[in-house]
C-alpha cells in the first residue's frame, strides 16, 4: 500500500467512517449507497473545489503525526514539521504580551477584570487603562459576549482609518467604508459573493496565487483568468501579458469583473515596486475591473531595498482616487505581520470607490453574519493602535516586535540560501511575506511514477518528502504555475535550528529521490 493510501486509511479509521475509499487524482472520494447527500448529489462546484494548503499532503501529515504520537520509534524523526501554512504560533513564534494582556481584561467580567481592586498588582497601569477604554468606548456594558455593529465597533474602525491615513501619508480614510471581518479570508469571500454575478463572470488572479481565490471562484462556478508572474524577474508583472490575458478571456465570452493583487506575494514572497502598483491600478481603472488588493503581509518586508506601497496609495498618486476612477477593496489581517494571531481571526477590508447602493448590499451581506468575532476586533484595534509611546508597555512591545521581525528576516535569508544550495533547486529571494516557492527539477522517472498513481508530480514529491523526513510542504501545483514547472511552497516560520535541519533533510531527500527515480527510469528503458 502506498504512503498516501496508508495514511488516508489511518485517518479515516480514526474518524470512524464506515465507507469505501477510492483514490482519484489528488482527492479521496467517499461513497455511501444509502445516503441522500452523496458526491453525485452534492454541489458539484464544492466537489470540484480544491484547497491545497490543507489538502492531501496535510491530511497525510496529520495521520503521520498521530502515528508518531502513538509510536515515537516508528520513523527516524519524532515529529512532523508543519511548514505548509503561515501559522506562526503553531511552530513556536511567541505571542505578543501587551495585546494578550489587554484582551484578557476585556474578556473578564468588570468585577474580575478592569474594576478588580487588586488589578494593579498584576497588570501594568497602561494595560488596565486601554482595556477600560475599549470596554467603555468599544464594548459598552455588554462586553465581548454581545454582538457588535455588523461592520465592527465604530471606535475600532476609527482607529483603523487613522492607521490607514498614517500608513498612506495622509490619504483620507473613512471608517464608514471599513468592514471588520473574521480574518481577511471572510472579507475576500464576501466581496467575491457580491462580485461574481453569474457563470460567465471571471476574475484575474496571479499564477501562482493563494488558493482561497481559485477555491472561491470554483465554488461560484465562475472563471479563473490567470496571469503569470515572471519568476526569472523576481516574480514581477508584465503589463503586456495582462492585456493579452484579459483580451483572450473576453474573446472566450468571459465577463472579467475583477483583478486580484497579492502584495507582498503569497506564495512567491516578492514585494512589488511603486511603479508596478501604479501600473496595476491604472490597468484596473482603464478596464473597469474591481481591484482586490490582498495586503495582509504589509509588515513582512525584509529586503532593505523594497518598500510596501498600498494599492490605495498608488491610486492616489496616479490621480485615480480624486477622479473616483477606481473601485478598490484592500484587506489586512492580524494573522500575519508580527502578531501572527491566526486563531483569533481578526481582519478588515476597506472599500473605496464602490457604488453606494452596492455597498449597501455589502452591508446587508455582513449583517447576515451578524458581526465579526469580538476577540478579532479587539486584536485588530490593538494592532493598528499600539501602546501609548510614553508607557513602559510600549518599550517592551516594540522590543518584542523587533525580535520577531529580526528572526523572520534572518530565517527568510537562511531558507532562500539553503534551498538554492540544493542541486536541482532554484528559489527567488523572499523579499517579504512568510514563504519560499522553489522550482525543482524532477527526474523523468518521478513524473512517470506520479502519472501512474494519478497525481501531480508535485504532490508525489511532497508525499515522498513527508514520508522520508516528516517535513510537510504544499505542492506548487496547488497554487498554479507555468506548464513544465514543479516545486512546493514552504514557510520559514519554524525555529532556526529546525530550519537548518530541514534544509539538510531536504537535500538528502532530493538526492535519494532523484537517484531512485533515475534508476527506475533506466530499468523501464
Amino acid at each position: 500500500m502506498s504512503l498516501a493510501k496508508a495514511l488516508f486509511t489511518s485517518t479515516l479509521a480514526r474518524r470512524g467512517l464506515p465507507i469505501q475509499r477510492v483514490a482519484v487524482a489528488s482527492n479521496i472520494r467517499w461513497y455511501s449507497s444509502d445516503k441522500r447527500l452523496t458526491e453525485d448529489t452534492m454541489s458539484q462546484n464544492i466537489r470540484n473545489m480544491e484547497y491545497a494548503v490543507r489538502g492531501q499532503v496535510v491530511i497525510a501529515a496529520d495521520a503521520l503525526q498521530h502515528e508518531l504520537e502513538e509510536n515515537p520509534q516508528s520513523h527516524t524523526y519524532t515529529k512532523v514539521l508543519y511548514t505548509n501554512v503561515g501559522n506562526p504560533h503553531q511552530v513556536g513564534q511567541e505571542s505578543l504580551q501587551w495585546p494578550r494582556q489587554v484582551m484578557a481584561l476585556c474578556n473578564l467580567p468588570p468585577s474580575k477584570g478592569i474594576d478588580h481592586p487588586e488589578l494593579a498588582k498584576v497588570f501594568p497601569q497602561d494595560v488596565i487603562d486601554r482595556a477600560r477604554e475599549i470596554s467603555h468606548v468599544g464594548l459598552g456594558d455588554q462586553g465581548t459576549g454581545a454582538y457588535s455593529h455588523s461592520q465592527g465597533h465604530l471606535a475600532f474602525r476609527q482607529d483603523i482609518a487613522k492607521f490607514i491615513e498614517q500608513r498612506d501619508g495622509g490619504v483620507t480614510s473613512n471608517p464608514e467604508h471599513i468592514f471588520m471581518c473574521n480574518g481577511a479570508s471572510s472579507g475576500i469571500e464576501m466581496i467575491l459573493d457580491v462580485l461574481l454575478n453569474g457563470p460567465d463572470a471571471g476574475i484575474m488572479i496571479p499564477i501562482p496565487q493563494y488558493p482561497i481565490y481559485s477555491a472561491a471562484i470554483a465554488c461560484h462556478g465562475a472563471h479563473q483568468v490567470g496571469y503569470y508572474l515572471e519568476e526569472e524577474k523576481g516574480w514581477s508583472m508584465d503589463m503586456d501579458h495582462l492585456e493579452q490575458q484579459l483580451a483572450d478571456a473576453k474573446a472566450k465570452g468571459i465577463n472579467v469583473v475583477g483583478f486580484v493583487l497579492i502584495n507582498p506575494g503569497n506564495p512567491t514572497g516578492q514585494v512589488l515596486t511603486r511603479q508596478a502598483l501604479c501600473d496595476v491600478v491604472t490597468f484596473c481603472a482603464k478596464h473597469k475591473l474591481v481591484l482586490l488588493s490582498d495586503e495582509v503581509y504589509q509588515d513582512n518586508v525584509y529586503d532593505e531595498n523594497a518598500e510596501f506601497v498600498s494599492a490605495k496609495r498608488a491610486a492616489w498618486e496616479t490621480g485615480l482616487l480624486e477622479q473616483d476612477a477606481i473601485e478598490l477593496i484592500s484587506f489586512h489581517s492580524t494573522s500575519k505581520g508580527l502578531y501572527g494571531e491566526c486563531g483569533h481571526r481578526g481582519g478588515y477590508m476597506e472599500v473605496v470607490g464602490m457604488d453606494a447602493s452596492v455597498e449597501g448590499h455589502l452591508y446587508k451581506l455582513a449583517s447576515s453574519g451578524l458581526c465579526p468575532n469580538l476577540d478579532g476586533q479587539i486584536l485588530m484595534d490593538l494592532m493598528v493602535r499600539g501602546p501609548d509611546p510614553w508607557t513602559e508597555s510600549h518599550r517592551e512591545h516594540e522590543a518584542q516586535k523587533r525580535k520577531i521581525y529580526d528572526e523572520l528576516k534572518a530565517k527568510a535569508k537562511l531558507m532562500t540560501e539553503g534551498l538554492n544550495s540544493i542541486d536541482g533547486f532554484s528559489c527567488q529571494p523572499a523579499q517579504g511575506s512568510m514563504y519560499c516557492f522553489p522550482a525543482i527539477e524532477m527526474p523523468p522517472g518521478a513524473i512517470a511514477a506520479a502519472k501512474q498513481q494519478g497525481m501531480a508530480v508535485d504532490t508525489y514529491y511532497a508525499l515522498s518528502l513527508l514520508e522520508s523526513t516528516g517535513i510537510c510542504v504544499v505542492p506548487a501545483a496547488g497554487f498554479g504555475q507555468k506548464p513544465g514547472r514543479h516545486g512546493f511552497r514552504t514557510t520559514f516560520l519554524p525555529s532556526i535550528d529546525d530550519m537548518k535541519q530541514a534544509i539538510k533533510d531536504m537535500r538528502k531527500h532530493h538526492e535519494e529521490f532523484c537517484a531512485r527515480h533515475s534508476e527506475e527510469s533506466s530499468k523501464v528503458a
